[in-house]
């Protein structure tokens, strides 16, 4: 499930990840993103995972690949927050291999990820 949180801003997509995540849903991260990315603007992500369980079908994997090979090119910042020990590990991995600045934040450290992903 993918839940857009009314944390959001103009320049930060604020998302919740729990359970299997299908393609319609990973079409909400994707349609959140689009008007923030308007123009050429670049965005922070944070992403709140709760039990995520990865993908819920084939769209959503190809949905998410899509992404990371595209438009994740405009994340200014993005962080990851929840317990789960790939994150950390994930942030690590990924960091040189994008342009954006990648970070993980334990469970419950929503709003340091806030702070973290609004700086500029």
């Amino acid at each position: 499930m993918i839940e857009i949180l009314e944390r959001s801003t103009q320049s930060c997509l604020v998302v919740r990840l729990s359970g299997k995540v299908t393609g319609d849903e990973y079409q909400q991260l994707l349609d959140g993103l689009a008007p923030r990315m308007k123009g050429g603007d670049q965005v922070s992500l944070v992403l709140e995972l709760e039990d995520f369980g990865f993908y819920g079908d084939l769209e959503s994997a190809k949905k998410d690949l899509g992404f990371g090979f595209g438009d994740y090119r405009r994340i200014r910042r993005a962080a990851f927050v929840g317990d789960q020990k790939w994150l950390e590990w994930f942030t690590r991995i990924i960091g040189p291999f994008t342009r954006a600045e990648e970070k993980h934040f334990a469970a419950g450290q929503l709003e340091a990820a806030l702070g973290w992903a609004s700086v500029w």
